[in-house]
Parts: C-alpha cells; sequence; structure tokens
C-alpha cells in the first residue's frame, strides 16, 4: 500500500467524519450545488494528469472511502472510474484568476504554503502549475478529504498538515517562496496577527496572493460582522479593499496591488444580490504583495 493511503487510512474516523460533514452540509441547504452536472472530461486537465497511473487498486480505495467523505466544498475532482466529486463550488474559474493576477511565473519552481487548503485544489493546481512542493495546511476536517485526494493523486511534492495560520511558528516552519491564503483572512478575528505571521514566514521577495470577500464598493474602511454571514458565524469581517491594502503594507510587504475584483454570489437562493441576512452581496478581490 503507497503512503499516502496509508497515512489517510491511520487518520480518518468514519464515525467522526460522518458528525463534522453537517457542520457545513447544513448551511444553505436550499442552494444548488455548483457542479453536479460537470463530467469527468470536465475537469482540471493538470488533475486528470495525476491519474494517468490509474490502477484497480486506486478504484478499490475509492470505493471504500469515498462514500463517507459526503459533499467537498471545494471541487469538482476528477477520481479513478471516471467518477467526479459531489462538491458544492466550482473551483475551476481559479486557474484563470491566478493567470489574470500574472503570479504563474512565481509559481513555478517555488517553495508554496496553501493556508486554509480545505480539500486542497489550490494545493494541486499550484503543483500541476510547477511548485516545487506545496504544503496545504487545514485546522478542519477537510484536511481529511485533501489527504484524500492525495492518496488518489500522489501529487509530486504535496504534503499536508492539519494545522491553523496560528501554528505558523517562524522557528520551525518558514522559508516559503510563495503563500497562497484565500478565503481565509475574513475569518480571522485578529487580521493584522496573520498578515504578520505570514510575513514572518517568508523568504525576502516572496509573493503573497490574497483572495478575500470585499466591500462592493472602493473603501478605505472595513465592516465587522455581527451574527452571520452567508449563514456561516465564522465570519468576522469584510474588508475594503485600500484598508486591506493598507494593512498589507504595514505587515511589512511591498509592491501590494489588486489585479482582479469581482462581484460575487450572494448565495442566497430567493435574492442574489443579499445574503440570507441582508448585508450587501459584495465583491471578491485578489491581492498580490511582494514580502519586502
Amino acid at each position: 500500500m503507497a503512503f499516502n493511503e496509508q497515512l489517510f487510512q491511520r487518520q480518518f474516523n468514519k464515525e467522526w467524519f460522518t458528525q463534522f460533514r453537517s457542520t457545513y452540509e447544513d448551511i444553505n441547504v436550499d442552494r444548488p450545488l455548483e457542479s453536479t452536472s460537470i463530467g469527468f472530461d470536465e475537469t482540471e486537465p493538470g488533475f486528470r494528469d495525476f491519474l494517468l497511473q490509474d490502477n484497480l487498486d486506486k478504484q478499490t480505495f475509492v470505493d471504500e472511502y469515498l462514500p463517507y467523505l459526503g459533499t467537498f466544498l471545494h471541487g469538482p475532482f476528477p477520481l479513478p472510474g471516471r467518477r467526479v466529486t459531489r462538491s458544492a463550488w466550482d473551483c475551476r474559474g481559479k486557474l484563470g484568476a491566478y493567470q489574470a493576477t500574472g503570479v504563474l511565473p512565481k509559481v513555478r519552481g517555488a517553495r508554496a504554503l496553501d493556508i486554509g487548503c480545505n480539500a486542497g485544489y489550490d494545493s494541486f493546481l499550484l503543483s500541476s502549475q510547477g511548485a516545487f512542493e506545496v504544503v496545504g495546511i487545514d485546522p478542519h476536517g477537510f484536511y481529511h478529504q485533501a489527504l484524500f485526494l492525495n492518496a488518489v493523486y500522489d501529487a509530486p511534492g504535496v504534503r499536508f498538515m492539519n494545522l491553523g495560520w496560528e501554528d505558523l511558528d517562524p522557528r520551525f516552519f518558514g522559508g516559503f517562496d510563495f503563500i497562497n491564503c484565500q478565503g481565509l483572512i475574513y475569518h480571522v478575528r485578529e487580521p493584522m496577527l496573520l498578515l504578520e505571521k505570514l510575513a514572518s514566514i517568508m523568504t525576502p521577495g516572496a509573493t503573497l496572493l490574497m483572495e478575500t470577500h470585499l466591500l462592493s464598493e472602493q473603501s478605505t474602511q472595513s465592516q465587522f460582522v455581527e451574527g452571520a454571514f452567508w449563514g456561516d458565524e465564522t465570519y468576522w469581517w469584510i474588508f475594503g479593499d485600500e484598508c486591506l491594502m493598507g494593512m498589507l503594507r504595514s505587515a511589512g510587504f511591498k509592491d501590494v496591488r489588486m489585479p482582479l475584483k469581482a462581484d460575487c454570489d450572494s448565495r442566497n437562493p430567493n435574492d442574489p444580490h443579499i445574503t440570507v441576512e441582508g448585508y450587501p452581496a459584495g465583491a471578491r478581490g485578489w491581492f498580490v504583495a511582494t514580502k519586502g
């Protein structure tokens, strides 16, 4: 049995994961899954390349564990036997975002960190785009989905750790040339501490790619979320774009820019302009910065 399969089997507990699934599968249950109708040949080509060594052992492994893994938030992921994961969000536009931000040349040959990696979509994408090493970290049960996928893909240089951003001690964990931090900072109560932590584990001249929810209008302010946003009580902030760029500069980054910003879906099945709590739908922004 391959190492990544053994690693997954040693750590995966079917009963525990069934309970964990309920914590996110019950959020906005009326919202359609974005990737339900996506076929195998429509998935990310770089991920399908990981399956070129497809064999019966891999298919048996998938048959045994996939039913327990439930809905993946990220996806769709191609699997042996021309199957596709059941995924809530269609992440196939991520490669286009990387291209639009101009960071792919920085990825090739880099030692990369994917922080808040969820099931590892960006981690595998970074590997497929030539990163030398990719470390994906996530403190939640999504880590087990990432382990499962890595057992299937055996992606070169990719490994996952069940850690949060608070665990990134520069004495033991650093030297990254590229950090990917998407969909995380608004879940952090102390966002400046996160930015300072990231700067502390990056090499001089390293690249940070950060994606986050934003206010639709240009703003030097940010909004604190009291209660829930999109049905999620772990949201704390909706940043103004100029505010976040100032925070990045204050944390030791330079050449800060926002090359991409787009209005986003509110995830409200009844009104695309507001969330289920009544907040404006807002936008998503991609920021690029260099470690000073």
